[in-house]
């Protein structure tokens, strides 16, 4: 494996010395600006002894934050920062596996594997495609070998024909041999919100009713679950000072989105 350097950081490789002169800089400056004279600050002072220990404090701090921010990538990861890397491509390591090898493992696992076929491979695989904003595969919706792989675009709506008929192109290649594979456009599944509001006399409807539409859509986009009381605090505009006789979908219990769908909101406001 090519060795890759680690980045350059100089902002979190400070000596002691060099947080000391900062200080004591901004000392001098500070009792010029009032007109005082600065303090000693050489070694053996009083502000020396202070202030230097702090700023040994603060460059040790910063050495313990680059180890903890490089800590987050694979190739520079040691120890249990390795073995949570390992967690996440589902490798553990092997009995007295030293760093060194276990790493390259894990590299070579990140750079090589293509997984083997299962739901959460063709939803991943779907998603690379440029366009694919969501996917949601289900196994076996026809009969034992198929996959059905439901896709949205980047806007979360329900792809276009075009759009699902790449991603069909382009994921047979790595469709296994014996599954029934279908790229789909996802489902609509219908909100209805009705409401009735009590406006301020100032408010126009047309302007609380967009604004109450965009903060539900925002709300019901990629979520399965969609919670009652939740969607009522979301009539909380401006212009809108209390509603009532609230449902969703003609109840007032929760929603669950089915898999193969996207909310779709339908808003009914009376005044």
């Amino acid at each position: 494996m090519a060795t890759i350097e680690k980045p350059e950081m100089p902002i979190l490789r400070e000596s002691a010395d060099q947080i000391y002169q900062r200080m004591a800089n901004r000392m001098a400056a500070l009792a010029q600006q009032r007109g005082d004279t600065p303090p000693a600050m050489e070694e053996g002072e009083i502000f020396y002894d202070l202030e230097y220990p702090i700023a040994q404090e603060i460059s040790e701090q910063q050495q313990l934050l680059e180890y903890g921010f490089l800590q987050r990538f694979l190739p520079w990861a040691d120890g249990d920062f390795l073995d949570a890397n390992g967690v996440f491509f589902g490798l553990p390591r092997n009995e007295g596996e030293e760093d060194e090898a276990y790493r390259q493992r894990l590299i070579d696992r990140a750079r090589t594997e293509e997984g083997d076929g299962r739901r959460q491979d063709y939803e991943r695989w779907a998603r690379n495609v440029d366009g694919v904003g969501g996917a949601v595969a289900i196994e076996k919706a026809r009969h034992d070998l198929s996959i059905d792989v439901y896709i949205t675009d980047m806007e979360g709506q329900p792809a276009t024909t075009e759009l699902a008929e790449l991603v069909q192109k382009k994921l047979e290649d790595k469709r296994k041999a014996l599954h029934d594979l279908k790229i789909l456009s996802a489902k609509l599944f219908t909100v209805n919100v009705a409401v009735r509001l009590a406006l301020r006399a100032d408010a126009v409807l047309e302007n609380v009713q967009q604004q109450i539409t965009d903060q539900i859509q925002t709300y019901l986009k990629g979520r399965p679950q969609i919670v009652y009381q939740q969607i009522g605090t979301l009539f909380f505009v401006d212009g809108v000072e209390d509603f009532a006789s609230y449902t969703l979908n003609g109840g007032e219990g929760n929603l669950t989105v089915p898999a193969d769908a996207v909310a779709s909101l339908n808003l009914a406001v009376t005044t």
